[in-house]
């Protein structure tokens, strides 16, 4: 009797050990790793730049032609995914504060991204995701970056310097 508890208990923890097995495989992948798979199945045609990025390309409404930047990194015990696109470096950047004023409404129109400067001095456009979101809510994030790109070129375009 003391033998058939314990082995219905060993069968009750079963199914258990097997997820903790298979989720446990997943859980262990790096961000990179979790990157990769997120691009693969999303349908992109990518090209691989470093260890942990990857470019996208996109043709826009006002910016015939850019790069949309993913980007995987470890955050404490989580990992993120950048992804990001600068539609214009700082030698065309005005000075002024018309042009900052245009970029801090952007920030404040589009939903989902941030808009601003950089460490570099060029203008970007950014959102940050943990590593572990699903295909359609990662896609669409990149969707909302190069729209938002787009858009925000148009917005700037006509303030630039040649």
């Amino acid at each position: 009797m003391r033998g058939n508890v314990v082995w219905r208990g060993l069968l009750g923890f079963a199914p258990v050990l097997l997820w903790l097995l298979m989720h446990g495989a997943a859980l262990a992948q790096s961000p990179a790793d979790k990157l990769a798979a997120l691009i693969k199945n999303s349908g992109y045609t990518s090209s691989k730049v470093g260890d942990n990025v990857w470019t996208v390309d996109f043709t826009g409404k006002q910016l015939p032609k850019f790069k949309v930047i993913l980007s995987a990194s470890s955050k404490d015990k989580d990992g993120v995914v950048v992804i990001f696109a600068n539609p214009v470096e700082k030698s065309r950047l005005p000075a002024t504060t018309n042009f900052m004023m245009v970029l801090l409404k952007a920030n404040h129109d589009f939903d989902y991204v941030k808009i601003g400067i950089d460490s570099d001095g060029d203008v970007f456009v950014r959102a940050d995701i943990p590593d572990g979101v699903d295909g359609g809510y990662f896609k669409s994030i990149v969707e909302q970056v190069a729209a938002a790109t787009d858009q925000l070129y148009g917005r700037i375009k006509p303030l630039l310097k040649n």
